[in-house]
């Protein structure tokens, strides 16, 4: 589907999307957003089958609790899963959750500035 270029949530959530896997880069498996302007996936990767990380994705928004937290602030969660690492993200009233392979402490914080950073705008 063709975004239209004046839209603005869509062109956030373009921006949100380009800021995950810039940040993130290869190690990035999937990225959904739960929020007023948009709910659902918004990356995976494409050997990624559909729906394979949405109950981790589900669960995060939900709030659930980490079987294995590894880090925990205000508006940042960092979990481990099966296949990797979840981290979600709160922004107001939207949760971003991303899924990686793995993620170092110093690229999940700027996972977290650049999620922020998009949001805010």
């Amino acid at each position: 589907m063709v975004r239209p270029a004046d839209n603005t949530a869509d062109r956030r959530l373009s921006a949100l999307e380009h800021a995950c896997r810039g940040v993130v880069g290869d190690r990035l498996r999937s990225v959904s957003v739960d929020g007023p302007d948009h709910s659902g996936t918004l990356y995976r990767r494409s050997d990624l089958e559909p729906g394979t990380d949405g109950p981790v994705h589900e669960a995060m928004v939900e709030g659930a609790t980490c079987q294995s937290s590894v880090f925990a602030d205000g508006g940042r969660t960092v979990c481990t899963f099966e296949n990797g690492y979840a981290t979600r993200i709160r922004v107001g009233d939207t949760d971003v959750v991303a899924t990686t392979d793995g993620i170092k402490m110093d690229r999940d914080t700027e996972l977290s500035a650049a999620v922020r950073g998009v949001l805010h705008d």
